[in-house]
């Protein structure tokens, strides 16, 4: 989502995009993470700290013998995590997998990125732009 919307936001802002000439976001491959502002990465960091903080302070209250699961931090505003104790497991396997394939997902595109010098976004346009947009790129591609 970074590669759709950080010229749209930099430019209502009157900032400066970060991502390079070829539609990339800054990260360790690409280069770029020091033009991100330092007061962002302290924001970032803070909340980190902020969450995990949080969840030591809960996990510490909650007792040894309490069933208190790590992560959990008692935030299900839509109800959607089950009652039942087999289905939270089965959630929380499904979760674990999600992440997982998520960090491999991510890495995948860092890679594709870092070895075509071209944006995700550019190189797999069809999971980020509707069909019409895809096929008229592709048929300016093959005009051009």
């Amino acid at each position: 989502m970074s590669e759709l919307l950080d010229r749209n936001i930099a430019d209502y802002f009157g900032l400066h995009s970060l991502l390079d000439d070829a539609d990339r976001v800054p990260s360790l491959l690409n280069g770029g993470l020091e033009s991100v502002p330092s007061v962002w990465w302290g924001f970032c960091l803070g909340l980190t700290a902020a969450i995990d903080s949080y969840g030591v302070q809960r996990a510490r209250s909650a007792g040894y013998d309490s069933g208190y699961t790590p992560g959990d931090l008692g935030f299900d505003p839509l109800g959607l995590y089950p009652l039942d104790r087999q289905a939270q497991k089965e959630m929380q396997l499904k979760e674990m997998k999600n992440g997982r394939l998520a960090m491999v997902a991510v890495l995948a595109f860092s890679l594709q990125e870092y070895s075509s010098n071209l944006g995700v976004i550019d190189e797999t346009p069809f999971f980020f732009y509707p069909i019409t947009e895809t096929v008229e790129k592709f048929l300016q591609g093959v005009v051009n």
